[in-house]
C-alpha cells in the first residue's frame, strides 16, 4: 500500500511516463501511446482514483460507433468497456487494460506457433464469433488478424478494437473497413456478413502457421480442409456459422494447449538489452527499442513497487536512471532519444532530485530542440517547481523557435500552451 506520506503517489498522478499531461473527467491520466491506426489512438491510462491501469482509445466524435456496440458486450475474451466521455471533438472509451502482446508481435519476433496451440486460438476465437454472431442483432467482427488478437500475461487470448464491426443483418450494406489480405473479397463491395468472418479466421490461421503451414496440413488434412473452407470466394461455401465450425474442430486430433509458452520469448528483449549493457564477449543485435523500453518501464506497475516503501521506491527510481542512461548510448534515433529523455526527466522528479530533471529537460531542448513538447514538458516542470520566470524563458524560447518554424507542434496543443503561459506569467 502506498504511503501517504512519501510523495510519489501525489507526483505519479501528476506526471505520466509519456508526458503528454492528458488527464480526462479528472480521473484518467494518459501514461503512453500503446497503438495508432486508421480510427483512432490507443494509449495506456491510469486511473488517479483508484492507481488502476486501464485502455483509453481516443476516436473521432464521428467514429463512436465502436463505444456503441462495446458497452452492450460482455464476454471472457473481450476488453470490458468501464466509461466513456466526449472532449476536443473526440470520443474517449475507457477499457479493460489487457498487458501482453499481439499475435502478430510473436510473429515478427519469428515466434513459430505449435499445432496444438494454433488450435487452441482457433477453439478461442470461435467462441468470441459465436457470442458475437448471437447477439441481436448480430455483430460482424470485420477485421480479424493477428494485430488484433492479444495475448496477455497470462497465456490468456484477447479480442480488440471493434472499429470495422458491423451491427446489423445479413443484407446491411455501408463502407466497411478491413484489412487487405485479410478482409474478404465481400467486404470491397459493402457487405460483411458471418461468413466474411470466417473468411478472415481462415487467413489469420495461414499467417500463424508461418513456414509450416504444408507441415500441418500434411498432419492434419481435417485442419487444412477447415482453413480451406474458411476462405472460399464464395461466401455461400464458408462455415455460415461458429456452431457447425465448432463442431466440425472438434473431429480433429488436438488438445488444448497452453498458451503461456508462447510468452518466454518475451524476456528475451530485456535479457539480450541486459547482456548487451553488461559487456558480453560476443555483442548481440540489439532487441526492438519498444520491447527493451517496456522491460524497463513495466517496472513501475509492478506490485514490487507499488508496495514498496520510500526508500526502496529511491533506489528503484536510481536503478531504472541507469537503465535508462545505458539506453541512451545504445539507441541512437532521434525519437529514441527523445523517448529517453522525457523519462529521465519524469525519473528524476519522481526520485525528488528537481536538478536532474531539469538536466535532462535541458539535454532534451538542446538536442532536439525541434520537439516542441519538450519546452512545453519542461515549462510545466518549472510550474511545478515555482520558478515562473524561468517557465516564462522558456516559453519565450519556443515562441521564437516556434515563429521561425523551427519546432513541430503536432503533439501539443493550444490549450495546452496558453495553459502553460497563464500559470507561468501570473505567479
Amino acid at each position: 500500500m502506498r504511503s501517504p506520506s512519501d510523495g510519489f503517489g501525489k507526483l505519479e498522478r501528476r506526471i505520466n511516463i509519456d508526458l503528454t499531461g492528458k488527464i480526462l473527467k479528472n480521473r484518467y491520466c494518459i501514461i503512453s501511446k500503446i497503438g495508432e491506426g486508421g480510427e483512432g489512438t490507443t494509449y495506456l491510462s491510469r486511473d488517479m482514483d483508484l492507481g488502476t491501469f486501464w485502455t483509453i482509445k481516443q476516436l473521432p466524435i464521428s467514429k463512436k460507433t465502436e463505444a456503441k456496440l462495446l458497452k452492450h458486450l460482455n464476454h471472457p475474451s473481450l476488453p470490458r468497456m468501464t466509461d466513456y466521455t466526449e472532449q476536443d471533438d473526440s470520443c474517449y472509451l475507457v477499457m479493460e487494460y489487457i498487458k501482453g502482446k499481439s499475435l502478430e508481435s510473436h510473429l515478427k519476433e519469428s515466434y513459430q506457433f505449435s499445432f496444438d496451440q494454433i488450435l487452441t486460438i482457433t477453439h478461442t476465437i470461435l467462441q468470441i464469433f459465436q457470442y458475437l454472431h448471437s447477439q441481436k442483432p448480430p455483430i460482424y467482427y470485420g477485421d480479424l488478424k493477428p494485430d488484433n488478437l492479444i495475448l496477455d500475461e497470462n497465456g490468456k487470448i484477447y479480442l480488440i478494437d471493434f472499429g470495422s464491426a458491423l451491427c446489423s443483418y445479413k443484407t446491411a450494406r455501408k463502407t466497411i473497413k478491413g484489412t487487405k489480405g485479410y478482409a474478404a473479397p465481400e467486404q470491397y463491395e459493402g457487405i460483411l456478413t458471418a461468413p466474411s468472418d470466417f473468411y478472415a479466421l481462415g487467413k489469420t490461421l495461414q499467417k500463424l502457421c508461418g513456414k509450416k503451414k504444408y507441415h500441418y496440413y500434411i498432419r492434419s488434412p481435417q485442419f487444412a480442409k477447415f482453413i480451406h473452407k474458411c476462405c472460399r470466394q464464395d461466401p455461400d461455401k464458408r462455415w455460415q456459422n461458429a456452431e457447425e465450425a465448432e463442431k466440425y474442430l472438434a473431429k480433429i486430433n488436438w488438445k488444448p494447449f497452453s498458451l503461456k509458452s508462447v510468452l518466454v520469448p518475451v524476456c528475451a528483449a530485456l535479457l539480450t538489452l541486459l547482456a548487451v549493457i553488461h559487456g558480453a564477449e560476443q555483442q548481440p543485435v540489439l532487441p526492438e527499442f519498444q520491447n527493451a523500453l517496456a522491460a524497463v518501464t513495466a517496472r513501475f506497475y509492478s506490485m514490487e513497487y507499488q508496495s514498496s516503501d520510500k526508500k526502496s521506491r529511491e533506489l528503484f527510481c536510481l536503478d531504472t536512471e541507469h537503465r535508462l542512461q545505458q539506453m541512451l548510448k545504445l539507441y541512437r534515433k532521434s525519437e529514441e532519444q527523445i523517448r529517453l529523455l522525457e523519462l529521465l526527466a519524469w525519473n528524476g522528479e519522481l526520485l525528488g532530485k528537481a536538478n536532474k530533471a531539469e538536466f535532462y529537460y535541458r539535454q532534451l531542448i538542446t538536442y532536439e530542440p525541434e520537439y516542441g513538447a519538450g519546452y512545453l514538458e519542461f515549462g510545466n516542470f518549472l510550474n511545478r517547481q515555482g520558478r515562473y520566470e524561468q517557465s516564462m524563458e522558456v516559453y519565450r524560447e519556443w515562441e521564437k523557435q516556434t515563429s521561425e518554424k523551427k519546432t513541430d507542434n503536432s503533439r501539443i496543443t493550444q490549450n495546452q500552451i496558453e495553459a502553460w503561459k497563464k500559470e507561468a506569467s501570473s505567479k
